[in-house]
């Protein structure tokens, strides 16, 4: 009997040694790939984190989203119309041969930036399963536009708070644009 203790203990013992050496402790500690306000390994352009598991910025190249795929993330909301290169089309490939999902919505410059756009984005973003993501268009502004779009019109936040998070996300000449779709809410 005392045998069988000994090697149950020597079992415990190894295991709790050895799951901290092999496990993924993103997984365990259920920490951020990337934390608001850092940075990620990719480095898209005009990058911006402005909630946790949120990369905002510029159009990524195959490289980047490659590097986001082995980095973990899972989804790519991509603002940019068919009018832009790469096109969209292109994109999504790159996209799905990476096995990552692939969101489109086609913001075309400041007319694009409206309520309905940010509620598609609010979809999204309120699915746990598409995180980390990556929410891009050519320069970041107008996802930065989207998301103050949201925080403002959905999310019931002032519009100082919003605009906050929409320059935390990327906001910058659209600005003007966005506080007149607040002023019209």
């Amino acid at each position: 009997m005392k045998d069988y203790v000994k090697t149950f203990l020597q079992i415990v013992f190894v295991l709790s040694v050895a799951f901290p050496l092999f496990a993924d402790e993103k997984n365990i500690k259920k920490e951020p790939l990337v934390k608001k306000g850092g940075i990620s390994s990719f480095k898209l352009v005009n990058e911006c984190v402005p909630f946790d598991n949120v990369v905002t910025g510029g159009q990524p190249t195959f490289d980047q989203l490659r590097m986001a795929h082995e980095a973990g993330f899972k989804a790519i909301v991509n603002l940019r119309t068919d009018k832009e290169q790469p096109s969209p089309a292109e994109e999504s490939t790159w996209v799905e041969e990476l096995g990552m999902k692939y969101f489109p919505i086609p913001v075309e410059g400041a007319q694009g930036v409206s309520l309905e756009n940010a509620g598609l984005l609010a979809g999204i973003l309120s699915k746990e399963e598409n995180y980390p993501l990556i929410v891009h268009c050519q320069s970041g502004n107008r996802v930065g536009a989207l998301f103050a779009v949201k925080t403002f019109s959905l999310d019931g936040k002032s519009e100082k708070e919003a605009l906050a998070i929409g320059r935390e996300a990327g906001l910058t000449t659209l600005a003007p644009v966005v506080q007149k779709i607040f002023r019209h809410k």
